[in-house]
């Protein structure tokens, strides 16, 4: 397919995988305004004897800089504006940036150019308006405002330092390091850990109860797969623990001064009406939470989508370096974090890579589901968030438009996102 205008002629590909390769050719004259832009750019750096900055001829310039120069200067100004413009008389919709192959710059000659590039596939949302799905409604019960009240009692419970050896409840003083081979992941500063299989990594209380005060003991210890830090889910590690002391909580009674000291009413029955209205509370946060996510989950997974290899690697590459950024925040380099965990990078790349996707079909889900339904974003909104993101931070115009754009489609996306909750509580 060929377009021409009074400005560009583009032929345009379709290849599979959602690729498109432009061939773009434009007529002399915009070189010849992009070598102008180009000189008064180049000769405002340069001291030329008898000028100004910026105010030797063009001629002048040239001789000064060579023909390379300014045709590279030209082209690096000229190619990418003349690509956004092709791409807007195509109405085509790219993703990431094109791989560009410039043919030859001379004067008199037509530029020419071939991008190839991925674009937003098609997606089809089926008949979405029919998505539901339950809320959860989680009931408050006497039982959990007793476990409340119980957290309160600890919250101000004495500790008494005992010499017998350490039992599940106890509140230890000791040093507990996590190695794995040479690198020392945590730990080594004194701490209280409470012995409580609830708040602790499983198999770490069986390892240290028993212990006295005084004893040292090295164990190995397998993180779980939900650990807090997700690169070190899954790795097992060598804990080094060193008990200093051992002390028993002493619980204070459940009674009126308890609920005075909490703050909580002057009342014991004060007390638990405030704990079961904090409970209550919490609850339907966690079941709001909990109905948004299976909505999300419910969209991406009906919508039909042959999703675009170079969209889920961006996203791997995306979060593999936020990973990276993660493990030097602890201290550990990616590499040996691969080492640890007996991979490597590819593999790495293999197990992520179905989750990557499903995080590209939610965004391709949103983003059509917003354009079905006409979806749009105020400007003020847009303009709040780019200068909540930017705070602190000198922009320039460019940075300033990219970090616009991101705001708009991240804004468009949670609109998107509101309007399939209505949906999918029977709000067609």
């Amino acid at each position: 397919m060929t377009t021409a205008s009074s400005e560009l002629s583009v032929f345009v590909e379709r290849k599979p995988g959602w690729i498109v390769e432009l061939t773009v050719e434009a007529p002399t004259e915009e070189l010849d305004r992009a070598l102008g832009v180009a000189g008064r750019k180049l000769g405002a750096r340069l001291h030329i004897p008898g000028f100004r900055p910026g105010k030797a001829p063009a001629g002048l310039v040239e001789r000064a800089v060579g023909w390379e120069a300014l045709r590279n200067a030209a082209a690096e100004e000229l190619v990418p504006e003349l690509y956004s413009r092709a791409v807007d008389q195509e109405n085509l919709d790219p993703v990431g940036d094109p791989s560009v192959t410039l043919g030859t710059v001379e004067r008199g000659q037509p530029v020419k150019f071939t991008a190839e590039f991925t674009v937003r596939p098609v997606v089809d949302l089926a008949d979405y308006r029919t998505l539901r799905i339950e809320r959860p409604h989680t009931e408050i019960g006497d039982s959990d405002v007793d476990a409340a009240l119980e957290e309160v009692r600890r919250r101000f419970s004495e500790l008494a330092e005992v010499s017998r050896p350490a039992q599940a409840g106890d509140v230890l003083r000791c040093t507990l390091v996590m190695r794995r081979g040479e690198e020392v992941l945590s730990g080594g500063e004194e701490r209280d850990l409470e012995l409580d299989r609830e708040r602790l990594v499983p198999g770490l209380v069986d390892a240290l109860i028993g212990l006295t005060p005084g004893e040292e003991r090295k164990f190995p210890l397998a993180l779980p797969a939900d650990y807090q830090q997700e690169e070190l889910r899954g790795v097992t590690v060598e804990a080094d623990t060193h008990i200093l002391a051992i002390r028993e909580r002493e619980l204070p009674p459940l009674d009126d001064a308890l609920a005075q000291r909490d703050g909580s009413g002057e009342t014991l029955e004060a007390m638990r009406d405030r704990y079961r209205d904090r409970l209550v509370e919490a609850a339907a946060q966690s079941d709001e939470e909990h109905f948004q996510s299976e909505v999300l989950k419910a969209l991406r997974d009906r919508v039909k989508v042959d999703l675009p290899a170079a969209m889920v690697e961006r996203e791997l590459d995306r979060e593999l370096a936020d990973m990276e950024v993660r493990l030097a925040e602890l201290g550990l380099r990616f590499d040996r974090y691969l080492e640890y965990t007996g991979g490597n990078l590819e593999k790495l790349r293999t197990e992520r890579r179905p989750a990557a996707a499903d995080s590209v079909r939610l965004e391709l889900a949103l983003g059509a589901l917003a354009s079905a339904e006409q979806l749009d974003v105020d400007e003020s909104q847009v303009e709040h968030e780019v200068d909540r993101i930017g705070a602190g931070r000198r922009l320039s115009r460019q940075d300033r438009r990219r970090l616009h754009a991101a705001a708009h489609v991240d804004l468009l996306r949670r609109a998107a996102a509101e309007r399939a909750y209505e949906i999918a509580a029977g709000g067609a």
